[in-house]
């Protein structure tokens, strides 16, 4: 019967559900889903672009340390590498330039490619398999049509920090100091790893627990991070100028700081750091009524904290949403609690979404800033979804503030 209802007359993962029926049909459509991201990666091969330039950036820097040079050449050159400029903590660059003195650029490098094989295959197994087993592969699958070849191939260290991340978190029910050390620990690289603390707001803990907790490990990764930057010694100047220059001017990533220049903005400009200071307030606070309101489980908070830790990102890049795909179904999902047409329109307006985004990637990846649009595009289901949660909950969230009615008289008559 439901093979013959028309099109929007029933929800998106319903009407595609009875279409996957054969492993046949759900392996195309996972192919179709993924297409720019397996075209991606053979093009690359053909063209013989290069491969892992983010750890050809870091074994660079690596070498110029050890060679008494400094790692923020704007073009760095090393012998047999294909660098991109370094924007980490010259402290790391030192590091890594110890590692390739015992163990030989040739050998880091094979180590770096298993170690990012199994991310890659660990995070995708949590996406796919692990995060929500009983969610339809129609929903899950096409937000992966975001992804393309270069999110891989850069071989960018932030994979292997959210794997570490993702596996600690898998355990915060359990215990909740590895995740905050994995945190602290990514921060060293991409401070911006920081907002994945959201999610110990989130836990199906005391709430009391969950603010000292989160403010706890806020400060202990802020403090960590100005330790850093203290002890970056005279290259310190030099460092801030390539994020600076890098991080915020040429690569302000995908998200936030991304759709900027589309108001007439700077990402670094004074309007902008003040707009994603109240974006990364709204999207948290909104985050945090759809895990108290949501009727999710506590693992679902978790994966849904991941998700939103990912959108509170304001520099936001590509290979930073390898595993979003679980909060998005989770948001969607939630839409059921709004109604059957809520839910139909936002299931659908999902999946027009990524179909979308699929034939632009395939068609011109360069034609329309398609990735900036598809992270907005995420960040809008959130708020849709998250505010009329908020609605709901409307008399939950006042009550606190609307006082004590005036109580009656007990035994006898009330006044006049």
């Amino acid at each position: 019967m439901l093979n013959r209802l028309p099109v929007f007359r029933t929800d998106a993962p319903a009407w595609l559900s009875s279409r996957l029926t054969s492993p046949t049909a759900l392996g195309w459509y996972i192919f179709a889903f993924t297409s720019p991201l397996i075209g991606g990666l053979i093009g690359r091969i053909i063209k013989e672009r290069p491969w892992l330039v983010d750890f050809d950036a870091l074994a660079c820097a690596g070498d110029h340390m050890t060679r008494g040079l400094s790692p923020y050449d704007i073009t760095p050159f090393c012998q047999g590498m294909k660098a991109t400029p370094y924007v980490y903590a010259p402290q790391i660059a030192g590091v890594f330039g110890h590692m390739i003195e015992a163990l030989s650029y040739d050998l880091l490098r094979l180590s770096y490619v298993l170690a990012l094989a199994i991310a890659l295959g660990f995070i995708g197994w949590v996406g796919m398999v692990k995060a929500m087993p009983h969610a339809p592969n129609a929903l899950r699958i096409p937000v992966y049509a975001i992804l393309t070849g270069g999110s891989i191939a850069s071989g960018n260290i932030g994979i292997l920090l959210h794997a570490i991340i993702l596996l600690c978190a898998l355990q915060l029910d359990k215990q909740r100091w590895p995740f905050i050390l994995a945190v602290i620990f990514g921060a060293f690289f991409k401070p911006t790893l920081m907002t994945y603390f959201i999610v110990l707001l989130y836990q199906d803990r005391p709430l009391k627990s969950r603010l000292v907790t989160g403010f706890t490990a806020g400060s202990a990764g802020i403090l960590a991070y100005l330790a850093l930057i203290k002890s970056a010694g005279p290259l310190s100047d030099e460092w801030r100028a390539s994020l600076d220059q890098i991080v915020m001017t040429e690569q302000p990533g995908i998200g936030f700081f991304s759709w900027m220049p589309w108001i007439g903005l700077e990402p670094s400009s004074t309007p902008s750091l003040i707009l994603a200071a109240l974006f990364m307030v709204t999207v948290a606070a909104l985050g945090f009524a759809m895990a108290h309101w949501g009727k999710i489980t506590a693992f679902e908070r978790i994966m849904l904290g991941l998700g939103v830790a990912q959108l509170l990102n304001p520099r936001l890049m590509d290979y930073d949403i390898l595993y979003i795909a679980p909060a998005v179904v989770l948001m969607a999902t939630m839409s059921r609690h709004l109604g059957l047409r809520q839910y139909q329109a936002v299931t659908w307006g999902l999946l027009i979404m990524c179909a979308s985004i699929l034939l632009i990637n395939n068609w011109d990846a360069n034609a329309l800033p398609i990735i900036p649009m598809s992270g907005l595009g995420i960040t809008l289901l959130m708020l849709w979804v998250g505010s009329q949660i908020v609605w709901l909950n409307r008399e939950k969230l006042i009550a606190p503030f609307t006082g004590l009615k005036k109580p009656r008289l007990q035994g006898g008559l009330e006044p006049l």
